[in-house]
């Protein structure tokens, strides 16, 4: 059922692709000559394109709601096959109960035979299950096709738990008014759906015996952070049968957008900032963060106006590249430290990233684009970096919720010094970049310090503790 659905997705993509193609030439069609019969007839045929995009809108919606319905079917009838075999356990138990009381030793199995000769029973199958890793899209990626399944299972699933299966599951994914063509739920609408669907996913599996891990990447990270605070209002069940990761969370304790400014309310787009992902979680959690992502590594300080346009860039630059990482890449992530005594089950990982995507744009332009980038970059990294404190002692810790602050206070002998440093590396950097895209020379021959390449604690700002609460933060909730 999962597979038809993703099946029937792309259909659906490939009608939407069409009728965006065809609107233009059908829709629009220009009078032959300036008569009335040219006239007359570019408008009828304009007027059947018309209808034409009208009848393929309806195609793909059928479509988009048909993909919605498989997907449920097939959670349906993992839940059913879960809840019967939940009872043919129970019935074997019931039936061997006197059996082993009156034989003195184990109860036969379900081929007749007694003890560990026989074929194992369904409690024994479901111990050597494999862990289930459950792989949820973000915005606009309401059924993970198969690529992005195997991508994500590559790089992140593999690397943290080897020999899990991992599958794809269906969350709405929506954000109106963005995804217009998934349908009217707004963004908390969307999570709260997500989670509903996520819980009897992961007690599906469980009740076959299964572990668990889901997987989720932006919106579906804010429905993990959503279904792990439930999970712990409930009194955390199942602590060692399930586990998380997350990736490009708004949630992310230090930098996640829907922590920067707890308790902030968009009402047009139903957007609440809802904090940070508890860190005191008896839950396996694995969070990453790419550097500069304006979702999951929004500024500390937003008053740095060139922080805030590198992060905004970088939701296009930045926020969509985790699935093409590799495992090695995955494997190589910066662990962010933890405050002293920090006992948690929540690992903080961050990917670091080498070029702004405030210089995107420039480094896109061919050819002449990346060494006229690496002209600025460095002297730029400093200024942008002046947004963010630092991570490790005397600076930020990983599990503490840090909300946006007014002000920082740089250090006039650290940002001098690398800004220097940084006009020294441009001109040089610039000159590598032109004998490494011509082939003459590696990548080694590029500069190997900050503020040519990035940093989690270059001390660029005097470090005056980690406020939990700042008036931003009062003014917002």
């Amino acid at each position: 059922l999962a597979t038809a659905a993703a099946h029937v997705d792309e259909i659906a993509s490939t009608l939407r692709a069409a009728n965006a193609a065809a609107a233009g030439p059908t829709c629009n069609l220009l009078a032959a000559a300036g008569d009335e019969v040219s006239a007359a007839t570019a408008a009828l045929f304009s007027a059947y394109g018309r209808e034409y995009q009208a009848v393929v809108k309806q195609a793909a919606a059928f479509h988009s709601e048909f993909t919605r319905t498989l997907a449920a079917a097939g959670n349906a009838y993992a839940h059913a096959e879960a809840a019967n075999a939940a009872r043919v356990s129970h019935a074997l138990d019931t039936i061997n109960a006197p059996i082993r009381t009156l034989l003195g030793h184990a109860p036969l199995s379900p081929n007749g035979s007694s003890g560990a000769g026989g074929l194992p029973s369904i409690a024994q199958l479901a111990a050597e299950s494999p862990i289930t890793a459950l792989i949820m899209g973000g915005t606009n990626n309401p059924l993970p096709d198969p690529e992005y399944v195997t991508d994500i299972n590559k790089a992140f699933i593999q690397t943290l738990f080897p020999g899990a299966v991992s599958q794809g599951l269906f969350t709405p994914e929506q954000f109106w008014p963005v995804t217009p063509d998934l349908g009217n739920l707004t963004f908390n609408q969307s999570v709260t759906e997500g989670v509903a669907l996520l819980n009897t996913a992961v007690n599906n599996q469980l009740a076959l015996g299964n572990k668990v891990v889901a997987f989720g990447y932006s919106q579906s990270a804010t429905i993990i952070n959503n279904y792990i605070n439930s999970l712990m209002a409930m009194g955390s069940p199942n602590p060692d049968d399930i586990s998380f990761v997350m990736i490009g969370s708004g949630n992310n304790p230090v930098g996640g957008l829907l922590a920067r400014f707890p308790g902030f309310y968009i009402p047009f787009l139903d957007v609440p900032f809802n904090g940070a992902t508890p860190a005191n979680s008896p839950y396996p959690t694995h969070i990453y963060t790419a550097q500069y992502d304006g979702i999951a590594h929004a500024p500390q300080f937003p008053l740095r106006i060139l922080s805030d346009i590198n992060a905004f860039m970088g939701y296009f630059y930045v926020h969509n590249t985790y699935p093409e990482l590799m495992a090695t890449q995955v494997d190589n992530a910066v662990p962010l430290p933890t405050s002293p005594g920090y006992t948690g089950n929540t690992q903080y990982y961050m990917f670091l990233t080498q070029d702004l995507p405030l210089l995107q744009p420039i480094r896109d332009i061919p050819y002449a684009g990346p060494p006229i980038a690496d002209l600025f970059q460095p002297q730029l990294r400093v200024l942008v970096d002046l947004g963010y404190a630092d991570y490790g002692p005397g600076g930020n810790y990983a599990d503490i919720p840090t909300p946006a602050g007014l002000f920082s206070i740089p250090n006039p002998f650290a940002v001098t010094y690398y800004l220097i440093k940084g006009s020294l590396q441009a001109p040089y950097g610039a000159v590598v970049e032109i004998g490494v895209e011509a082939g003459l020379i590696g990548p080694e021959w590029f500069p190997d310090s900050y503020p040519w390449v990035p940093s989690i604690n270059p001390g660029l700002n005097f470090y005056f503790g980690q406020p939990q609460v700042t008036l931003l933060s009062l003014m917002s909730g």
